[in-house]
């Protein structure tokens, strides 16, 4: 009997171990989408998500984090997530350094303002 439990125990654990990362998945454009986020392809960089209620541009604050994908499709449920994305409008963007990219100065987005990018 207790050799059974034993074994039964151990094709469980193995099958977790089998299962596990697939049933973990991750977040997508999709699911952002359906949970009110809005998912936009920016060309050549990929889909974009921002939060609800939060306009990527216009806001002279930080934007909250954007998520962004390598995908060009904002219905895309079977994407890797590619990192998040910060943006400052130009006035508010003082020179200060984007540790994440591991770079001196944000990227200039031009009218948009600038972005620092995290991987």
């Amino acid at each position: 009997m207790r050799r059974s439990l034993v074994a039964l125990l151990a094709s469980g654990a193995l099958m977790a171990l089998l299962v596990g990362p697939v049933a973990a998945g991750g977040v997508n454009p999709a699911q952002l989408s359906k949970a009110g986020w809005s998912c936009f392809d920016v060309p050549n960089l990929g889909v974009h998500c921002s939060p609800p209620g939060v306009s990527p541009i216009g806001s002279h604050n930080a934007t909250p984090l954007l998520y962004f994908f390598n995908t060009t499709d904002p219905n895309e449920t079977d994407t890797d997530f590619s990192g998040t994305e910060q943006i400052l409008t130009a006035d508010t963007y003082n020179g200060q350094p984007c540790p994440q990219e591991g770079i001196e100065v944000w990227t200039n987005l031009g009218p948009l303002g600038f972005a620092c990018h995290h991987k």
